[in-house]
């Protein structure tokens, strides 16, 4: 891969892949409360924290929220706990899951109070973290992760609430709103563990524009396994708290004042009440970024409109798709070993919304076939060691969401999009790197999320 891929990759990694996190897993992220939102991916990073002078504790975390009409909220969570210490090396990964009613909802000019709670799980174990975490260090030609996982596999249920108030103080005739916002969260799980936190900030807000800072405090205590007793230290502080919302684009960094839990988030989110009504006209062109995990990948798409296989009254959008998908992703649970992908198609893709009153959310799926090349790169004990390369035929299904986020002109537009996408190659093959032998080329399945820019 070329310096100039590299150094697009440390961008776009830097501000969409998690490096450095501490909210509390189990538990919907939050805005404030008067913010309209009802689908958000945040993602979470010391790039907006000390600028990468932690990598440890919980080194990713990626947070899916997404609410279920006026009244429930649901959440998925994926954080990677590492901790570094000689003594003391190992990783863990926490997957957790959650589901809440909103039992108070209050909503008014000048003053909103919510309140939350729900169950939900929260397991640890081995869940695709060191893939994950390795795989994005290879893109950006980062340092390899070497760690031991942890023996402790185990699922805990979860309790929560989860509770907020934002109050105008006062409006001035120019349109900016200057009110307060605090929050309380609470979550205990069935193994003993308590995680809580409490904010208070002060919001200022003028048409699209929020910027928020304060002081929020953690608590974490039950934790018995040493990563993430270790993890739970590090997180537990005072810190002061800045952030901004701009359209659908959310950044906030939380600096601690004592440990060095310090961290960023950015986030998009997503309004069904943003969206245009009714359907729009049919794309002409749309251009896809995202990853593909847990073999990580860079996707590249591009779409241009088409009648090949639908006519033009048809409610299925068909587009004809360009793809490319770069990466070196870790040879399963060899952290030695990296595969050097690249992989073309051309497809056709087929859209339609979910419901004909919002040009909020769709569904998507398509279809493509194509040509992928793998070879070996070796790491650590086998650095410098590269295999031959083996090309194939592919064949790539894909399917998924896309939530409306932005029209950012009367034509353009961007959408979040998430999604599966498998492949398939024509046969697998063999490679050798140093004195092993490994089989390449094998099917895969994998989770997309990223963005696309639409142009009708």
């Amino acid at each position: 891969m070329t310096k100039a891929w590299r150094w697009v990759l440390l961008i776009a990694v830097s501000t969409h892949v998690p490096l450095f996190a501490g909210e509390i897993p189990g538990l919907p992220s939050s805005l404030p409360p008067y913010i309209d939102t009802d689908f958000e991916l945040s993602f979470s990073n010391d790039f907006l924290g000390r600028g990468g002078s932690v990598d440890d504790f919980r080194t990713q975390q990626f947070i899916v929220t997404a609410n279920i009409g006026d009244k429930w909220v649901a959440g998925l969570d994926h954080s990677v706990l590492t901790l570094t210490d000689p003594l003391l090396a190992g990783r863990m990964d926490q997957l957790s899951g959650s589901l809440g009613y909103r039992f108070i909802n209050q909503s008014e000019d000048r003053l909103v109070n919510r309140v939350s709670a729900g169950f939900g799980f929260r397991s640890v174990g081995d869940f695709a973290g060191e893939r994950m975490q390795n795989g994005f260090h290879r893109l950006i030609d980062s340092e390899v992760e070497v760690l031991p996982y942890s023996d402790v596999d185990e699922t805990y249920l979860t309790a929560w609430i989860d509770g907020e108030r934002y109050g105008l103080l006062r409006q001035t005739d120019s349109g900016w709103r200057f009110g307060y916002w605090l929050r309380a969260s609470s979550l205990l799980t069935s193994d003993g563990q308590w995680d809580g936190s409490v904010a208070a900030m002060g919001v200022a807000s003028k048409a699209g524009l929020d910027l928020w800072a304060g002081l929020r405090q953690d608590w974490r205590t039950g934790y018995d396994e040493i990563v993430q007793r270790a993890t739970a230290a590090a997180e537990e502080d005072l810190a002061v708290v800045v952030g901004m919302r701009f359209g659908t684009l959310v950044l906030e960094t939380v600096q601690q004042l004592n440990n060095d839990a310090s961290y960023g988030q950015l986030r998009l989110v997503s309004s069904e009440s943003q969206a245009p009504r009714g359907t729009r006209s049919e794309s002409k062109l749309g251009l896809e970024l995202g990853f593909l995990l847990p073999d990580v990948h860079l996707h590249l798409a591009a779409r241009f409109g088409s009648n090949l296989l639908t006519s033009e009254n048809s409610t299925w959008k068909e587009s004809v798709i360009l793809t490319a998908d770069l990466g070196e992703p870790q040879y399963e649970d060899n952290v030695s070993v990296f595969v050097d992908t690249t992989q073309i198609g051309i497809g056709l893709e087929w859209e339609r919304l979910v419901s004909a009153r919002s040009d909020w959310l769709s569904a998507y799926g398509s279809v493509a076939a194509g040509w992928r090349s793998e070879s070996l790169i070796g790491d650590g004990p086998l650095l410098g060691e590269k295999s031959g390369s083996v090309d194939r035929g592919v064949l790539t299904l894909s399917a998924g969401l896309r939530f409306h986020a932005s029209a950012l002109s009367d034509r353009w537009r961007y959408r979040i999009q998430t999604g599966i996408s498998a492949w398939l190659p024509a046969s697998d093959a063999t490679l050798t790197l140093g004195v092993e032998e490994y089989t390449v080329q094998q099917p895969a399945i994998g989770f997309s999320v990223g963005v696309t820019f639409d142009f009708d």
